[in-house]
């Protein structure tokens, strides 16, 4: 009966301490796998951030691609403005040279180049006065304003040698390119002398774009391809 009471009173005191023992054991399990949980819950986190930086970076390189190609393009534009703006000319005029009171037909050739600014087209180029049997080439310069146009010319044989040029030019009429040009008040002087050959010169020029010898850029860059590569990829990760 004692042995009995013994083992009974030693039941109870197993069941006393494992119980603890026990409670104890499932906690553990609990925390671990709540620590568990968090940890996964961390590792996704970093993962969906990670990708939300690689789409941004992505985001942004589409954005400087696309920057690149319209700067790209807006310099191939602002190329095309300039040989817009660059003219070569080229034509004759004819009419009298007055000399020593008496007239003499007279034709003046013209060849150059035209360059718009602000203030109007700047022209240089080479200009022969043919004289009978005579004939002197000059060097050009001045410029031309609404239909207003003035030049300078010095002789390529003799520098004291000048002739002046003003007067107006038009378009043709139904002939695309085409210009009338009149000299009306034009001369040939003799630099520290009275000599002045007046001139009279009424004619036409034709004119043509200049063409730039610049590499055009295209409006089909590499940066299309790119772009259509990465749009790919961002769909991806959204």
């Amino acid at each position: 009966m004692k042995n009995a009471k013994l083992f009974s009173a030693l039941a109870v005191i197993m069941a006393i301490v494992i119980a603890p023992a026990s409670g104890a054991f499932a906690q553990s399990d609990v925390a671990v796998e709540n620590s568990n949980n968090q940890i996964d819950k961390e590792e996704r986190k970093a993962f969906l951030d990670n990708i939300k930086d690689q789409r941004n970076a992505l985001r942004d390189q589409v954005r400087d691609f696309d920057d690149q190609r319209k700067d790209r393009l807006a310099d191939s534009e602002q190329k095309r403005i300039h040989v817009e703006s660059s003219l070569t000319f080229e034509g004759q005029t004819s009419g009298w040279a007055v000399i020593n009171g008496k007239a003499y037909p007279t034709d003046f050739v013209l060849d150059g180049k035209a360059e718009q600014t602000k203030q109007g087209w700047q022209l240089t180029g080479t200009g022969t006065v043919f004289v009978g049997e005579r004939e002197i080439t000059f060097d050009l310069k001045g410029f031309a304003k609404n239909n207003h146009v003035n030049m300078k010319g010095v002789s390529q044989d003799n520098d004291s040698v000048i002739i002046h040029l003003r007067g107006n030019f038009a378009p043709i009429a139904e002939s695309e390119n085409s210009f009338a040009l009149a000299f009306t008040r034009a001369a040939i002087t003799v630099e520290d002398s009275d000599v002045r050959v007046p001139l009279v010169l009424v004619g036409d020029v034709t004119v043509k774009p200049l063409i730039s010898n610049e590499e055009s850029v295209s409006e089909e860059t590499d940066f299309e391809t790119d772009l259509a590569e990465l749009d790919k990829v961002l769909e991806l990760l959204t």
